[in-house]
């Protein structure tokens, strides 16, 4: 692989010759010249023909494409800094294979050619930090088992950025990369210097008055166990090295108060519609959808859920100047009942629903979703995602939240619903029996450490950033043992 990407250098001049007759708009000589540096730089633009390129507020962005297979590249130029701003390759590789092909590149083999790749197109340093499995960032495409799937993190003063990563998807049998995607690489950002930081003793301190264990029925593979999970609030993040206060994903302080969970009762007795339709057309008539046609139905041995034989419907609704709803169920094919719930409903333009703050959300839930929710709590918060807000409640059963249970409405600033997400299950779940103090698992969170981050906020300042190694792992509240991430969906190194 690194001896192809070396002939790069050597095909330039004829990429070049081809792609520079795309320009022609004033002083091509600037454009052409950065052309030229990516196709050096960037060994995917080889066999790639350019098919868009436009100027814009100083970013020149490059769209190239190829067949056979089917591969699309987009490279984002920032000319202020004569630096690589954005990169995201994409090889189509859904074509009948050999599962059974061999690994001709090891595991480490391909770390080492990604990291090599990585330092030769961005000029900087990323360390390796975990490798993703086929269940993550799932692609159908990309989905073979010999694909390495690797995240490398940038490093700055020998630590750890936590917030910037490239991911590389290197096939282990030719050892090409088959995925490539990396973001904010030519950012100018101010880190702050190690100085002055508090100690271990005092975050571990700090740390101990927001964590609260919080019980949930955890789904791994085809059934639930009981797990404690250090916390459900998705506002905390990390704690700042040097004022202590808690962080959320962008980097702004969270309040003492926003912490809070917020557990609201939305009704009090169960309502379940039998008919898999009627619900369809029940989501429709309350989304003040009119019409939804069913895409597919079908026999299963073994839903996932239950490892019974069930059937599943899919409708679909959609309009691509107005929204789109998809709508799935799941049915017990001995006794009728219903095994899963879930829809996904996307608005662009309609303005009829506005939720501003929680309570709304709250009301939004119950004059919409009232029909389709069991008798249980759900515990609601909020958390601002880019300009917009999400809203989410999750399902809490006998104090046990279930995983993959929720509802979450997403909002854009003027409170107009973009987004509503609903997933339900209705099958027994494992009854709370013997599990360890809540006592217990907040000291075994609690000792688990911290680690110094650099985390880059969104007025490009490098803050240091505690983050709890709690956040790595779930309790098994049977037996009080750590049950790492690593053995369930990903492996951390």
């Amino acid at each position: 692989m690194v001896k192809k990407f070396c002939l790069a250098g050597l095909i330039a001049l004829i990429l070049f010759l081809n792609l520079s007759s795309a320009y022609s708009e004033a002083n091509p000589y600037s454009e052409e010249k950065i052309l030229q540096e990516i196709i050096m730089k960037v060994p995917f633009t080889r066999g790639l023909k350019l098919v868009e390129h436009k100027l814009q507020n100083g970013l020149y962005s490059f769209k190239f494409e190829g067949s056979n297979p089917f591969k699309n590249l987009k490279i984002v130029y920032n000319s202020d800094n004569d630096k690589l701003e954005y990169i995201d390759y994409y090889e189509n590789t859904f074509t009948p294979f050999d599962k059974n092909l061999s690994a001709k590149y090891s595991k480490s083999e391909s770390i080492i050619l990604a990291h090599n790749l990585i330092s030769s197109i961005t000029g900087e340093e990323y360390q390796f930090v975990k490798s993703l499995s086929d269940d993550e960032y799932i692609d159908e495409s990309l989905e073979k088992p010999y694909i390495y799937k690797l995240i490398f993190k940038k490093v700055i003063n020998h630590l750890i950025v936590d917030n910037r990563e490239i991911v590389v998807y290197i096939d282990s049998h030719s050892g090409e990369v088959v995925k490539f995607f990396g973001e904010n690489l030519s950012e100018q950002v101010e880190y702050e210097g190690t100085k002055d930081i508090k100690s271990i003793g005092e975050i571990k301190s700090l740390y101990q008055r927001y964590i609260v264990p919080q019980l949930m029925a955890y789904k791994e593979g085809k059934k639930y166990q009981l797990v404690y999970i250090s916390s459900l609030n998705p506002l905390f993040y990390g704690i700042d090295a040097k004022s202590g206060i808690f962080i959320d994903y962008k980097g702004n302080d969270i309040k003492e108060e926003m912490v809070t969970l917020d557990f609201a009762k939305l009704k009090d007795d169960c309502f379940n519609l039998k008919n898999p339709e009627t619900i369809a057309q029940d989501i429709a008539k309350n989304l003040k959808i009119d019409k939804i046609s069913l895409l597919k139905s079908g026999y299963v041995n073994n839903f996932y859920l239950t490892v019974k034989p069930a059937v599943t419907y899919d409708w679909n609704f959609t309009s691509l100047k107005d929204k789109i709803l998809n709508i799935n169920v799941a049915i017990d094919s001995h006794d009728q009942n219903i095994l899963h719930l879930g829809f996904g409903y996307w608005n662009y333009n309609e303005k009829n629903f506005r939720i501003l703050d929680m309570e709304e959300a709250k009301t939004y839930v119950k004059e919409h979703l009232y029909n389709y929710l069991s008798c249980d709590f759900l515990v609601a918060y909020p958390m601002n995602y880019r300009d917009n807000k999400i809203y989410t409640f999750y399902r809490q059963t006998n104090n046990t939240i279930i995983s993959n249970n929720y509802i979450t409405i997403e909002t854009n600033e003027e409170g107009i619903v973009k987004k509503i997400i609903f997933n339900w299950d209705y099958i027994d779940f494992p009854k709370i029996d013997n599990t360890i103090n809540t006592q217990v698992a907040q000291n075994i969170f609690i000792d688990s450490g911290f680690k110094l981050y650099y985390f880059i906020t969104e007025n490009k300042k490098g803050k240091l950033v505690y983050i709890p190694n709690s956040l790595e792992f779930m309790i098994d509240a049977s037996t009080g043992k750590k049950i790492y991430y690593s053995s369930l969906n990903w492996e951390e190194d």
